[in-house]
C-alpha cells in the first residue's frame, strides 16, 4: 500500500468516527517513513482531537497537574473522580488518579486505575511508567521492569522510565545496565536535579568519585533543596579529607531537619574525626534516641560513640534491618558425612595493599588444602599489585566479581556450593554484606572487618575469642560466637619490617627522652585518654607524643588541647603516612604504645607488637574496646592489660621511670613474638579450621547453630627466625634511648 492510500484510508476512518484505527494507520506510515511531514501532522492534529473529545479542557487538566506537583494529592484525586462522571474515556484522569492512590499507597485502586488508563491510551507510555511505580511498591520488580521497558519502547527518550528503570536495575546490582539509562535521561533532562543525583550515586558505586561529586553538585546547583544530594556530597568531601566542609553540609541539613539521625552521626563523627571534642556533649544531649527512634546510623559510626554493647546492637540491628533484604533460611546440609575437602569462600574488597590482609596475607596459604578448597570472592576496584597476586597463588580459586552484577555474583556463588561463606567486610567501606541474606553458603560467618555483631540473622556465627567475647558477651551478638582458643585475630608472620635503620633525628623526635606514641587513627581518641597521656607527659621530664599524622585539622586540635592542659604543644609529634614496612621499622624507636579505650587498636596494635614495641592496654565492654587485651594475652603480655584508668596511668608512668622494667618488658616480648600464639599462622590456620569443622559437624548433624569453643590445636611449625623478618631488634632496640 501506498502512502497515498494509507493516508485514504486513516482519512476515510477518521469520518467514521473510528479515530484510534486512523491514529494507528498514520503511526504505521510513521514507522516506515519516519520524515512523512503529513502524516506527522495529521496525527498531532487527530491525537489533538481524541484528547479533547476524551479528556477535559486543557486549563482543567493543567489545575489539576498544578495541584498534584504541589503535593495536594487527595484533592486532585477527589476531583479526577467527580470529572470521571462525565469524562468516562479519559486517559489523563484515570491515570492522574492512579497516581493519587499511588501517593496514599492505596496500591490495589492505583493498579486498577493505571491498567484503565493504560487500555485507553495504548501508545502513552505514561500510564505504564506510573503503574510500573505501583509494582515496585508491591515488591512485584520484574512486573516493574516489564512496564518501564515498554513505556521507553513507546518513547526511548521517556525520562520517568528511565530513570525508574535505572534506579531498579541500581537496587539489583545490575550498575552496568543502569547507567546508559541514565546518560539518556540526562542528555534529554539536562536540567533535572532528581536524574543528576541518581547519576551520581550510580557512578559512586563504580568507584568514580570525582565524576559522582561533579554531579552531586549539578543537582544541588539545580535543586538546592535535594536534601539527599546535600548529604552524599559531605559523605564524599568528609572521605576525601575535606571535614570541614562535610561539616558545613551536615550542619546545613540539620538546620532545616534537627531530627535527621544519620546526618548527626556523621557529622559527630566528622568533628571526632579532627578531634573536635564538641562531639562528645552534642552526643550526650542525642545519645537517648540516636540510630532508634528515626532513621538508622552507619554502624562503622555508632562504634566509637561510646562503649556500651547493647546500645551498640540494637543500633546496628536498625542499620540492618534497613539494608539486608528479607533473610532467607539456612537450608539443611547436603552432605551426608564431611566432604574430603570443605569448600570456603572468603567475601571481601580488601585483596590489595589493605590493613586486612596485612593481618591474613599468610592464612590463605597456610589452609590445609588436603582438607580445605579455598575460594576468595573479589569486588574491589584497586589495581592489582603483590599483595593480591600472593592471594591468588594461595588459594584454590580466585573469582574476580568486581564487575559481575549482583544476580549473576549470586548465581556463581551458588553453582560452587561452597559449605562456608565468609564476610570480611562487615559494615565497612565498599562492602556487600547484603549478599549473605540471599544465602550464599550453609554456614555464613562473620569475620575480622567490623568489630562488632552484624545485626542480622544472615550470619550464624562470629569470630572472637575468650578475651573479646568474655563470658556474659553472648547477649551483643546477633550470631552465635566461635571463640578461639587465643586472639582471635589471624597475623602474618612473614610480614617484612623494612632494614633501614631509623633514628629518632630521622622521625623528627628527641634523642633523650621516654617516647610514648599511639598510632591510632585520631577518631579513636577522646579526653578520656588524652588528659591521662597530657598528665604523664607533666611527669614525666624530656617525654614527648608521637602521634599519626592524619590531618592538618587533627594536628592543630590536639596541639590547642594539649596547651589547655599545660602541656607545651611541640612535645607532640606527628608521624607522617609511610609505606607498611617503613612504618613497622621506624615506630621501634619508641618506647611505648599507649591504647585508646572506646575503640582499641586492632591491626595497628598487631604492628606495633610485631615491631617490638609493647602496648599498654585498658579493656572495656564492647568487642572493639577489648582488641588490645586479645592481643597482649595472645602474645603473652599480660601484665600489660590495666584494670582501670588509673591502674592505666599508674603502669605507664612507672614504666617511663623504670628503664629496666621497661627493657625486661620489650625483652620478653621480643622472645614472646617468635614463638607466642599471636604471631603463628600455621597455629591459627589450624584452630580456625577446627572451628569450621566444629561448625560443620553441627550442621552435619542437623542441628542448629550454638556457640562454639575451639580446643587449642598443638605448634606445628616454628616460628621463622628473626632474620627472616627484615630488621633484627638488637639492631633496633640500638637506636633507643630513654
Amino acid at each position: 500500500m501506498t502512502i497515498a492510500s494509507s493516508i485514504n484510508k486513516a482519512n476515510r476512518l477518521e469520518r467514521d468516527n473510528r479515530f484510534e484505527d486512523a491514529a494507528e494507520v498514520y503511526r504505521d506510515i510513521l514507522k516506515k517513513f519516519p520524515r512523512n511531514t503529513r502524516a506527522r501532522s495529521a496525527l498531532d492534529v487527530l491525537q489533538n482531537r481524541i484528547s479533547e473529545m476524551q479528556n477535559p479542557s486543557q486549563e482543567q487538566m493543567d489545575t489539576l497537574k498544578t495541584k498534584y506537583n504541589a503535593g495536594q494529592h487527595a484533592e486532585v484525586g477527589t476531583s479526577c473522580a467527580s470529572l470521571l462522571n462525565g469524562f468516562r474515556h479519559s486517559p489523563f484522569l484515570w491515570e492522574m488518579l492512579g497516581r493519587c492512590h499511588l501517593q496514599a499507597g492505596n496500591l490495589n485502586e492505583a493498579a486498577t486505575c493505571l491498567n484503565k488508563a493504560c487500555e485507553l491510551a495504548p501508545r502513552s507510555p505514561n500510564p505504564y511508567s506510573a503503574l510500573g511505580d505501583v509494582y515496585q511498591e508491591q515488591s512485584q520488580i520484574d512486573n516493574a521492569i516489564a512496564l518501564y521497558k515498554k513505556a521507553i519502547s513507546l518513547d526511548p527518550e521517556h525520562v520517568n522510565s528511565l530513570n525508574n528503570l535505572a534506579n531498579t536495575y541500581v537496587n539489583l546490582g545490575r550498575i552496568s545496565e543502569a547507567l546508559p539509562l541514565l546518560e539518556t535521561a540526562r542528555a534529554k533532562a539536562p536540567q533535572n536535579a532528581l536524574i543528576a543525583f541518581n547519576l551520581g550515586s550510580a557512578v559512586l558505586k563504580t568507584g568514580q568519585a570525582t565524576r559522582a561529586k561533579t554531579l552531586f553538585e549539578k543537582a544541588i546547583s539545580l535543586d538546592p533543596n535535594l536534601t539527599q544530594a546535600h548529604y552524599n556530597l559531605a559523605q564524599l568531601q568528609s572521605s576525601a579529607g575535606e571535614k570541614e566542609l562535610a561539616i558545613e553540609r551536615f550542619d546545613a541539613i540539620l538546620q532545616e531537619n534537627p531530627a535527621d539521625d544519620r546526618t548527626r552521626a556523621c557529622r559527630l563523627d566528622a568533628l571526632a574525626q579532627i578531634n573536635d571534642w564538641r562531639w562528645l556533649q552534642e552526643y550526650q544531649e542525642c545519645r537517648r534516641h540516636l540510630g532508634l527512634t528515626g532513621c538508622s546510623i552507619p554502624a562503622f559510626t555508632a562504634l566509637n560513640l561510646e562503649d556500651n554493647p547493647d546500645l551498640l546492637r540494637l543500633r546496628i540491628q536498625a542499620y540492618a534491618n534497613e539494608r539486608f533484604p528479607a533473610v532467607e533460611p539456612a537450608p539443611p546440609c547436603n552432605h551426608h558425612e564431611r566432604p574430603k575437602k570443605l569448600r570456603i569462600g572468603y567475601f571481601s574488597s580488601d585483596f590489595h595493599r589493605h590493613a586486612t590482609m596485612h593481618l591474613m596475607g599468610g592464612l590463605f596459604a597456610a589452609h590445609d588444602k588436603a582438607r580445605f578448597e579455598i575460594y576468595a570472592y573479589s569486588y574491589d576496584a584497586a589495581p592489582a599489585d603483590a599483595i593480591r597476586k600472593r592471594v591468588q597463588d594461595a588459594v584454590t580459586c580466585f573469582r574476580d566479581i568486581s564487575t559481575t552484577q549482583e544476580a549473576a555474583i549470586l548465581e556463581q556463588v551458588k553453582a560452587d556450593k561452597l559449605d562456608i561463606a565468609i564476610d570480611l567486610k562487615g559494615f565497612t567501606g565498599n562492602n556487600k554484606s547484603h549478599l549473605f541474606a540471599h544465602r550464599l553458603a550453609g554456614i555464613q560467618i562473620s569475620y575480622l572487618g567490623f568489630p562488632a555483631t552484624s545485626g542480622s540473622t544472615a550470619f550464624d556465627y562470629f569470630i572472637g575469642d575468650h578475651k573479646t567475647c568474655p563470658p556474659g558477651s553472648e547477649r551483643f551478638f546477633e550470631e552465635h560466637l566461635i571463640r578461639m582458643p587465643n586472639s582471635y585475630q589471624a597475623n602474618d608472620n612473614s610480614r617484612t619490617i623494612s632494614d633501614k635503620q631509623y633514628t629518632r633525628a630521622d622521625c623528627g623526635l628527641p634523642d633523650d627522652g621516654f617516647v610514648f606514641c599511639s598510632f591510632n587513627n585520631s577518631y579513636k581518641i577522646t579526653p578520656r585518654e588524652f588528659d591521662i597521656w597530657m598528665r604523664l607527659l607533666a611527669q614525666t621530664d624530656g617525654s614527648v607524643l608521637w602521634l599519626l599524622q592524619t590531618s592538618q585539622s587533627s594536628t592543630e586540635n590536639f596541639r590547642q588541647e594539649a596547651e589547655k592542659r599545660g602541656i607545651d604543644a611541640s612535645r607532640l609529634i606527628f608521624a607522617p603516612p609511610l609505606p607498611q614496612a617503613e612504618h613497622l621499622a621506624r615506630q621501634q624507636v619508641a618506647d611505648l604504645f599507649l591504647d585508646s579505650f572506646t575503640v582499641n587498636a586492632h591491626t595497628t596494635g598487631s604492628d606495633a607488637l610485631w615491631a617490638g614495641v609493647p602496648i599498654l592496654t585498658l579493656p572495656g565492654k564492647q568487642f572493639a574496646a577489648r582488641v588490645g587485651a586479645s592481643l597482649l594475652h595472645a602474645v603473652g603480655l599480660p601484665e600489660m592489660i590495666a584494670t582501670s584508668e588509673a591502674d592505666y596511668e599508674k603502669r605507664a608512668l612507672e614504666l617511663a621511670h623504670d628503664t629496666e622494667a621497661m627493657a625486661k618488658i620489650r625483652g620478653k616480648l621480643y622472645r614472646n613474638r617468635l614463638n607466642s600464639p599471636l604471631f603463628d599462622t600455621d597455629r591459627f590456620a589450624r584452630d580456625l579450621e577446627k572451628g569450621f569443622d566444629l561448625a560443620f559437624e553441627r550442621s552435619l548433624k542437623g542441628q542448629t547453630p550454638a556457640h562454639i569453643d575451639v580446643p587449642a590445636a598443638p605448634l606445628e611449625t616454628p616460628m621463622p627466625p628473626a632474620a627472616a623478618l627484615g630488621q633484627s631488634m638488637e639492631a633496633s632496640q640500638g637506636l633507643r634511648a630513654g
